[in-house]
Formats: structure tokens, C-alpha cells, sequence
């Protein structure tokens, strides 16, 4: 199971996402109160989203929800797992699947998922949306073993949450590779989007707690006005 810190820093950040906290958190002791837990475990889930860059801490006055400079347009946070959801103007993101099913894992996903060839996975295309204007093109895929089920209808929402609340993965880490990729006649099919369109591409493998890979995604994004925000904590400086 995932730590109780985890558990309480997952909570807060779908709070800050959801608009729920705008400024100021609650205090240590009244999140203590709140969920029934130690000072020392707050502590670590407030350490946990100021290195995700979701709050920032003002000495003497406590922890504030972080705005950073663009948070009027669109905005990415690559440092959590909030999307376009974690930081600045909120908006309610939708997904359109355009495909999921259940493949052998082949040569390339399996090399990115240290896993066999033969290996199940869940295969992932879908478009995501800001009301009717297109945010990306996703190809996401599940090691089976780690995510035994997925449907249609948990694909329009957030597989994330929907992994971490009810199959008790912890997530630990994740390696992204950003950059810029022209649409290639498949990505343009399913967009609608012309081919050689200039997207910005963001590669990602997701570890799980024994640090082993279980999903592998590849996200073209469209929109102009795109800012992706990353916080940085120089302990080793």
C-alpha cells in the first residue's frame, strides 16, 4: 500500500487541481486534524508537492498553492501527474478513445517496459480536449500484469487516478523526453490535423514502487500558447 504521506499529498494535489485550495493551505495542525495522522507525516506530503512544484512555503506564514508566470495560458506541470490540471487557469480536460485493446507488448514497447515481447498490453489512442478545441493525440500503453483492467468509459477520465485508487500502485518516478515532432500520416489521421503539423511530443515511462516500468506513452500536443513548467530544487547547490 501506498505510504500514508503519498496518500494525504495525492489528496491535496486533486484539490489544488480541482480549484478546491486557490491560496493558502490549511495549517500543519489542521491537516493533522483533517486526516487523522502525524505532523511528521503532513510534513511529508507538503515536502512531496513542493518538489512537484504545486505549493511553495513562506516561512512563518505557511504553505500556498504556487502560481507560477503563465498560469494564465496553458500550462504544464511535468514534475506531477495533474496534466494541464495542476497549476494556473483550471480547465475541465475530456478524452475522446479512439482505440483500446489488449496487444502483445512487440519489440519497442517491451524494450521501454522491461518486459517479454509477448507480454499483454493495454493499447491507449485517444484525443483529449479543452471544450471543444484539441489539446493532444495520446498512445498510452498498460503492462496487463500491473493494470488488469481498463474500459472505454475509465479512458474519458483519468487513468491515473483511476490506477492509483483502485489497483494500489505507487507511483515512484518517471523519465520524460520532450520534444519537437512533425505529424507523420497515422498521428495526422487520427487528429484531423495536417501532416508535418509541429507538435510538441512528450515520451514518458512510468515506474512503479520496485522502480520497474509499467506504462510507456507517447503525447502530441497542439495548442499554441503552451508553457511547460517544471520546478527544480537545488538541495545540491
Amino acid at each position: 500500500m501506498p505510504l500514508k504521506y503519498k496518500k494525504v499529498a495525492f489528496e491535496i494535489s486533486r484539490q489544488i487541481a480541482s480549484g478546491e485550495y486557490t491560496s493558502k493551505l490549511p495549517s500543519e495542525a489542521e491537516l493533522v486534524e483533517k486526516y487523522q495522522t502525524s505532523r511528521n507525516t503532513i510534513r511529508n506530503a507538503m515536502n512531496a508537492l513542493f518538489e512537484q512544484g504545486l505549493i511553495k512555503r513562506v516561512q512563518g506564514s505557511g504553505y500556498f498553492v504556487n502560481t507560477p508566470l503563465h498560469s494564465e495560458g496553458y500550462l504544464m506541470n511535468i514534475a506531477g501527474k495533474n496534466g494541464l490540471g495542476g497549476l494556473g487557469k483550471k480547465r475541465s480536460i475530456t478524452s475522446k478513445v479512439l482505440e483500446l485493446e489488449i496487444i502483445p507488448a512487440g519489440a519497442e514497447v517491451a524494450a521501454r517496459l522491461e518486459c517479454q515481447p509477448e507480454d499483454p498490453v493495454y493499447y491507449v489512442s485517444r484525443l483529449r480536449f479543452s471544450g471543444t478545441e484539441l489539446i493532444s493525440l495520446e498512445h498510452a500503453y498498460y503492462l496487463k500484469q500491473q493494470v488488469p483492467y481498463l474500459t472505454k468509459e475509465i479512458c474519458e477520465g483519468s487513468i491515473f487516478d483511476f490506477i492509483v485508487e483502485n489497483y494500489a500502485i505507487e507511483l515512484t518516478n518517471a523519465d520524460e523526453y520532450v520534444s519537437v515532432y512533425s505529424l507523420g500520416e497515422a498521428e495526422s489521421k487520427e487528429s484531423g490535423q495536417p501532416i508535418g503539423t509541429p507538435t510538441l511530443r512528450i515520451e514518458e515511462i512510468n515506474c512503479i514502487k520496485n522502480e520497474h516500468p509499467f506504462n510507456y506513452s507517447n503525447a502530441y500536443y497542439f495548442q499554441k500558447g503552451l508553457t511547460v513548467y517544471m520546478h527544480i530544487n537545488n538541495s545540491l547547490a
